[in-house]
């Protein structure tokens, strides 16, 4: 199911039309769609969202359009919220982040040549919504001190015990191949790779030849993971029945087909999950927030 727009990523925040916290209302020529504590919303920014989804089946767009309503209730209750709790600070530092972000994208060559707001649509959000994700995560950044993130992983130890295993990988990326004579090309290439382990290959020397993975530099090295969240299910699924020394077969994901060859197990410690840790909290408490906020907001929606 996919994540609410406040908790896309890990750096989202709050603005409306460029500058944070002021009104969301805009257009005045066409009529309100919805009332949220006395802040408009206007159908002529729903029916740009909407759309997007014109070549959605037409019987489905009034599902798609509560939806986008939805959203748009939500990010002004988070604006509203920032207003009234973050004030400038939040502001500024919101403007500062967007600002690093898009300075690293112009620096990654893998981003270079788009802008923040084509990627933001490629993941069904854009830069309002990205920034009041950001506004509220840095808002609660200020509350994930060590001593709250430390009670917040002792009362819910079970879900951090058990092991980690520190693994390689060699990944032949399919993701974003479509057509069956690339992928049948990937699955071949990630076979024939198997097939020089098994004759004796060195596991970095192939990971550094042959893996689409920025790890390829490392021998295809990622460190250690725990067995949920932060690793794909499948690869977690895969690497945690290997022993260490242990090499896998061909593993299929949503990126690509992996090779994983697992080095090391050990016991979770605090500090191993502990930025985890801190990731689940900002989560927690963003969710709880944004269900005080609905619950007690005066939402009117007229269409």
């Amino acid at each position: 199911m996919k994540k609410p727009f406040y908790l896309i990523g890990s750096f989202l925040a709050l603005t409306i039309s460029g500058i944070l916290f002021t009104n969301v209302s805009g257009a005045t020529a066409n009529k309100p769609i919805a009332t949220v504590n006395g802040e408009k919303i206007y159908s002529q920014e729903v029916d740009k969202k909407l759309d997007r989804y014109k070549d959605l089946d037409p019987s489905m767009l009034p599902v798609v359009k509560k939806e986008i309503v939805e959203r748009m209730v939500i990010q002004h209750l988070i604006v509203q919220f920032l207003k009234k709790e973050g004030g400038n600070s939040v502001s500024q530092e919101v403007e500062k982040t967007v600002s690093n972000i898009r300075d690293r994208m112009k620096g990654n060559p893998t981003t270079a040549g788009s802008t923040l707001e084509e990627l933001l649509e490629s993941q069904d959000t854009n830069l309002d919504e990205f920034k009041a994700s950001l506004g509220l995560r840095l808002y609660f950044e200020k509350a994930a001190d060590d001593k709250t993130i430390n009670d917040y992983f002792l009362k819910n130890k079970d879900t951090y015990s058990g092991e980690m295993v520190r693994a390689s990988h060699i990944l032949v990326k399919t993701n974003p191949m479509e057509s069956p004579e690339e992928l049948n090309k990937a699955k071949q290439k990630i076979e024939s790779i198997k097939k020089e382990l098994d004759n004796g290959a060195d596991f970095a020397e192939l990971a550094k030849k042959y893996s689409d993975c920025p790890s390829s530099e490392r021998g295809g090295d990622i460190g250690y993971f725990p067995r949920k969240g932060q690793v794909l299910e499948a690869f977690a699924a895969t690497a945690f029945a290997l022993k260490p020394g242990q090499i896998s077969g061909p593993v299929k994901t949503e990126v690509g087909y992996h090779i994983i060859k697992v080095a090391d197990r050990k016991a979770v410690t605090y500090d191993d999950v502990k930025e985890q840790v801190k990731e689940d909290y900002i989560e927690d408490q963003t969710d709880k927030l944004i269900q005080k906020l609905r619950q007690e907001a005066k939402v009117e929606i007229t269409e």
